[in-house]
């Protein structure tokens, strides 16, 4: 494992602890709650705890590996992928956060949307609605039939969506009809996917690239990343190398959201693959302050700004989840959390958590919707406050 970083060599956890986390995962597979699952722990960089259990898919007799098995990450898109861009735009003094999003999204000017703040989009504080499907606006302005998509990529029909291609400049008309939502945000903290959807248009506008282009540019490239992507199996990488998350062959290796997937799969609210390896190397990254193998991709004090800092509403930073405080009580993060942790968790069973203070980089990844998308027990009951405590219990 030495092409990841030299840091990562590992040492041993404690044997008692290690057992019980490899005792309850072990159950979560038995319980049908996913086929499989990889982690790795690292400690001040060391691997203290890496382990796969089960198969990528029941019956496959494939066993997950963390450095070769590439996973749907759901919602840790947000974190790893929309809201370090905006870190990064921010270290290079391109926008401001008190900004609009009118400001820069020519889209949503004279538009509700565009009067929302970009720090509150990023901390999830505008009150739109927690679910967003497309469906109305696109059947009733005709502007979705899947009938007359192509079946192969050609100049007319460029972008995918699971198996087929979309219409030329589809995405970027879709794109400015959500800015042009007639949703008007209030001060009030819910969760929505728009918001980071929102976020995507900026970066796009202020940076003059595709959200896919600009990652793999400033981030993934200079990192060395070479599974972390969106769209993995255009850019190469096997079908049976991914995770599947859904039963039906033609969706694997396929973005697992809806929304992001008439996105072109390229979203700022999910569309990132990867292993767990390389998002270790991010959180490694981030866990450090910016800098990994001795190269600068976010200034220390941004992060503290975006990630250490627990914004008002409930656990969370911009971008990230928090642990909780005060009167806030929901959260994943265990007691023993410190409170420069954060981290964020995926609907397809994914999680990166990094602690700062106490030096800790949890990465798990599972396929937590596999073979249907019905409610896990994982996930109604804390699985991820699990993992993470018995994380902890590493240390």
């Amino acid at each position: 494992m030495a092409f990841l970083c030299p840091l990562f060599f590992g040492i041993a956890a404690p044997k008692k602890s290690a057992t019980a986390l490899d005792a309850r995962v072990r159950q979560f597979v038995r319980n049908r709650d996913f086929p499989g699952a990889v982690m790795i722990v690292l400690h001040h960089g060391k691997i203290i705890f890496r382990k796969s259990w089960g198969e990528t898919s029941y019956g496959s007799r494939q066993k997950p590996d963390p450095e070769r098995s590439v996973y749907d990450l759901a919602s840790v898109t947000k974190a790893v992928g929309t809201s370090t861009s905006i870190m990064h735009l921010y270290d290079e003094g391109r926008i401001k956060l008190s900004d609009t999003l009118g400001k820069y999204v020519a889209a949503s000017r004279k538009f509700p949307l565009g009067r929302l703040r970009i720090d509150h989009l990023l901390a999830h504080r505008t009150g739109l609605p927690p679910y967003y499907i497309s469906n109305y606006w696109l059947v009733s302005k005709d502007k979705w039939n899947e009938s007359s998509f192509s079946p192969f990529p050609t100049e007319k029909f460029p972008d995918p969506y699971r198996g087929l291609y979309l219409p030329k400049g589809y995405r970027s008309i879709m794109l400015r009809d959500l800015c042009q939502l007639p949703f008007r945000g209030k001060p009030k903290t819910v969760y929505s996917d728009l918001n980071y959807i929102l976020l995507s248009c900026l970066v796009e506008e202020v940076s003059g690239k595709r959200m896919d282009v600009y990652l793999k540019d400033w981030l993934f490239d200079p990192m060395g990343l070479k599974s972390t992507t969106f769209n993995p199996l255009i850019h190469g990488i096997p079908a049976e190398q991914i995770v599947p998350t859904m039963e039906n062959p033609v969706g694997r290796g396929w973005v697992h959201d809806l929304e992001a997937g008439k996105l072109a799969g390229i979203c700022g609210a999910a569309g990132l693959f990867s292993t767990a390896f390389e998002l270790a190397r991010i959180g490694e990254m981030l866990r450090q302050g910016g800098t990994f193998n001795g190269h600068r991709y976010i200034k220390s004090e941004t992060i503290k700004r975006f990630a250490w800092k627990l914004e008002p509403g409930h656990a969370r930073g911009m971008g990230w989840q928090k642990p909780a405080s005060g009167r806030i009580r929901k959260t994943i993060a265990p007691a023993v959390a410190s409170s420069t942790a954060f981290g964020h968790t995926g609907h397809t069973g994914s999680l990166l958590w990094i602690d700062p203070k106490k030096g800790l980089t949890v990465v798990f990844l599972a396929n937590v919707t596999y073979p249907d998308d019905s409610k896990s027990n994982f996930t109604q009951k804390a699985g991820y406050r699990t993992i993470l405590k018995l994380a902890y219990g590493l240390l």
